[in-house]
C-alpha cells in the first residue's frame, strides 16, 4: 500500500477496486529535545498506513513542508519553515496529479497542525474542490478522528505527540533528555505534560484514530465512487 513501492499493475487495481489515497503532510520541527524532528510526519505517516490497512487505497510518500513552525515564532533550531505560498500551491499540485491518475477520494492527513498551517492546507484543497466537482477531499489533522469521541489527541511534543512516537518508535524517543528538577516552561517548546507520555497511552491513541476514522471515510469512498459520473472517469 506504500504507493513507491507499487508496481503499476498494483496501482491499477487499486484504481478499480479502491481509488482512495491517503497523503500524509507533516514537518521537520522542534518537539523537545526528547523527540526527533520529523516527529509529526512520522507518526502521522505510521497512523496513515494504519488506517490504509483497514480501508485499502494507496499511502503515499510523506511530505515533510511545514508552514507556521517553532522557526519564526520563537526560534527553535533544526527546524524547516516553508512559505504560505508554497504549502498552497504544492499540496494543490498533489491533489492535481493524484486526481489525473484516477483516486475518487483524497485524505491529507496533517501531522503538522499549526492553526495557520491547516488553514492554508484546507484553502488549497478548497480551490482544487472549485475546479473538480467529483473528487472527494478530506483534509484532516491526525489527532480530529480521536475528538469525534472526546479523546484530547493533539499537543506539540506532549504527551500525546510523545506517546505516540513511543508506540511507534520507542528508538526514537528518550524522556531522559526532558527537563530534570523543574517544571516543563514554555521556553522548552513543547507542552508540559510531556514527562506523562507512555507507549500505552500512544497505542490506545493510534487504536481510537483507526476506529474512528476508518468508517468515515470508508463511507465518503463509497459516496464518491457511486456518484462519480462515467464522462469524467480518468481511467486506469
Amino acid at each position: 500500500m506504500k504507493y513507491e513501492e507499487m508496481k503499476p499493475r498494483e496501482i491499477n487495481h487499486v484504481l478499480r477496486t479502491c481509488p482512495l489515497a491517503y497523503l500524509v503532510w507533516g514537518s521537520h520541527e522542534w518537539h523537545g529535545p526528547q523527540n526527533p524532528i520529523g516527529l509529526d510526519t512520522l507518526k502521522a505517516h505510521r497512523m496513515a498506513l494504519e488506517l490504509c490497512a483497514v480501508t485499502g487505497g494507496v499511502v503515499l510518500p510523506p511530505v515533510y513542508c511545514g508552514y507556521q513552525t517553532m522557526k519564526p515564532c520563537a526560534r527553535f533550531r533544526h527546524t524547516f519553515e516553508f512559505s504560505k505560498e508554497l504549502v498552497n500551491q504544492y499540496v494543490y499540485e498533489h491533489l492535481e496529479n493524484l486526481y489525473d491518475e484516477g483516486f475518487k477520494m483524497i485524505v491529507i492527513l496533517m501531522g503538522h497542525y499549526g492553526a495557520k498551517h491547516v488553514e492554508t492546507v484546507k484553502a488549497a484543497v478548497e480551490r482544487f474542490t472549485e475546479k473538480h466537482r467529483y473528487p472527494r477531499v478530506l483534509a484532516m489533522a491526525d489527532y480530529e478522528p480521536a475528538g469525534w469521541v472526546n479523546v484530547r489527541g493533539g499537543d506539540h511534543g506532549g504527551k500525546n505527540e510523545t506517546s505516540l512516537m513511543m508506540h511507534y518508535r520507542p528508538d526514537l524517543v528518550d524522556l531522559s533528555r526532558l527537563p530534570q528538577g523543574r517544571l516543563i516552561h514554555s521556553r522548552d517548546g513543547i507542552s508540559e505534560d510531556a514527562k506523562e507520555a507512555t507507549a500505552e497511552h500512544g497505542a490506545m491513541l493510534a487504536r481510537v484514530f483507526v476506529e474512528q476514522a476508518a468508517p468515515r471515510i470508508k463511507a465518503l469512498l463509497k459516496e464518491a465512487m457511486d456518484n462519480w459520473p462515467a464522462e469524467v472517469s480518468n481511467g486506469d
